[in-house]
């Protein structure tokens, strides 16, 4: 199983408001990977998704039956 490679870009701008980006997670589950993001830094006032959001994970495991 390979691990996933998720990078968070953070950018506080020079009035203090912060913004994230989320690469390299498919789905909802982004919303789910920053949670602790959103806890820690309070009231969230906007959200705009990726492409990558409204696709479905990719399932990286693979079972093969063979049968004879």
């Amino acid at each position: 199983m390979s691990a996933k490679n998720i990078e968070l870009e953070i950018t506080i701008d020079e009035k203090g408001n912060i913004s994230y980006t989320v690469n390299g997670v498919k789905g909802k589950s982004c919303t789910e990977t920053t949670k602790f993001l959103d806890e820690a830094l309070g009231e969230v006032t906007k959200r705009d998704f990726k492409r990558d959001y409204y696709e479905h994970p990719v399932d990286t495991t693979t079972r093969v039956t063979a049968r004879r």
